[in-house]
């Protein structure tokens, strides 16, 4: 009989394996990957087209583009296409990154077929409705209009613009104006630009059948666009402005929202994993340092958190919290004591040991459902990496010392460094 009141033991995963896609290429050169796995009757279908937020010409051209593929085409209006996938119990969803733009549909696979008819009707034959455009752009425009009453977006654009300058497209945000702006003629512009079979990679993934294969040559495997088109990357440099404290004051808030941070290396440093490690010590995970001391012990925020946001040309280094106007002080001061600590003392094996779990588990709790598989590759093929980097991420983790925390602690969290931006 099992005996409850015994703890049981704990293990340790030494190493991490991830299934990797099967690439085919199709007739017209578009690339597919496969990953058949699961045993359930569903397939999700990612269409990644190099067209993102650093080729526009004008801010919001991208997202606006490629939200329109779903407001009508040639002969479905936009209630047609919502109601032919409700019908079919399909979903779909469209976003836009720095340098792509996404249309991702979940099918099931007995209603496959007329789910991948639609979805190449939208790619091949939208037609960006002046009406349905400016229905979309009346909705994101009051999203935006909300969104910009909360001192963490506030926050967020003002760091942004402060770290990478107001020519960069990281520091390029969207105002009003820029809402009135978008017409028609752009997007279709850029629709034709980008949106063709030289620009396209299609991921499979789920229960993958001979007969989906052939469905998905027929549609996607000859030339449609405007294949001559070159898609290149816009690369800018980077001017942060000279002001390294900003503060931004909304009178009518009830707290204040503080970032701290800075331009870092990109995923391609051979110390980006370590860094990793660093700040989930500091700031992300539920026990970290900055939660234990600034939200427990304190009590001065409801959370706190150190992240790495990667971009195709580096990683933003971040340090985000929200709190009471009167403890916006004492919590820069708290975050700055601990980062001072993390140079001047050595972390213990046991608080090290606990940080490499978490990330460990944090890998296997997001790649755990066969269908998320997807996320994975496309991350790792959109940013250029290796096929080896779930491999080597892993291990990295599993190699950090305790002497490289506190390196990497003086060389990327120099006080003189960091951007600090509080909007309250």
């Amino acid at each position: 009989m099992l005996d409850r009141s015994q703890q049981p033991p704990l293990k340790t995963l030494e190493e991490y394996s991830i299934q990797h896609p099967v690439c085919r290429m199709l007739p017209n050169g578009v690339k597919l990957y496969l990953l058949d796995a699961g045993d359930t009757e569903v397939t999700r279908v990612d269409m990644v087209f190099n067209a993102g937020k650093f080729h526009q010409d004008y801010l919001l051209q991208s997202l606006f583009t490629n939200r329109m593929l779903r407001e009508g085409t040639r002969r479905f209006s936009r209630a047609d296409i919502a109601e032919k996938l409700d019908f079919y119990g399909a979903w779909m969803d469209l976003s836009v990154s720095y340098n792509h733009s996404f249309i991702t549909l979940y099918s099931l696979n007995k209603s496959l077929p007329q789910t991948l008819d639609l979805l190449e009707e939208m790619i091949k034959e939208p037609v960006f409705d002046q009406g349905a455009l400016e229905v979309v752009k009346s909705n994101n425009l009051q999203k935006h209009l909300v969104s910009l009453q909360q001192t963490a977006v506030q926050a967020r654009r003002l760091f942004q613009r402060t770290v990478y300058g107001l020519e960069h497209p990281l520091g390029q945000i969207a105002e009003v104006s820029d809402f009135q702006r978008v017409d028609r003629d752009m997007l279709l512009d850029y629709f034709k630009r980008f949106y063709h079979s030289g620009n396209l990679s299609v991921y499979l993934t789920g229960r993958i059948t001979e007969d989906c294969l052939k469905k998905v040559e027929a549609l996607f495997g000859h030339p449609f666009g405007n294949v001559n088109e070159v898609s290149s990357d816009v690369n800018r440099p980077v001017a942060p402005l000279p002001v390294v404290h900003q503060f931004m004051e909304m009178k009518d808030s009830v707290q204040s929202s503080v970032c701290i941070g800075k331009s870092t290396v990109s995923l391609h440093h051979p110390d980006i994993v370590r860094l990793r490690v660093l700040l989930t010590l500091l700031g992300g995970y539920f026990g970290s340092r900055l939660m234990s001391t600034v939200r427990e012990e304190k009590g001065y925020t409801y959370g706190i958190y150190a992240i790495l946001n990667p971009t195709p040309i580096d990683n933003t280094l971040m340090i985000i919290s929200d709190c009471d106007h009167k403890f916006v002080k004492p919590l820069l001061e708290e975050v700055y004591l601990q980062i001072e600590r993390l140079k001047e003392e050595a972390v213990s094996e046991e608080e090290l040991s606990l940080v490499k779990n978490s990330m460990k588990g944090e890998i296997l709790r997001t790649y755990e459902s066969r269908l998320s598989l997807s996320d994975a590759w496309i991350f790792v093929h959109t940013m250029g990496l290796p096929d080896s980097y779930f491999h080597d991420y892993w291990q990295g983790v599993s190699e950090t010392t305790i002497e490289d925390l506190q390196r990497l602690a003086s060389v990327f969290l120099c006080k003189e460094s960091l951007t600090e931006v509080v909007v309250g």
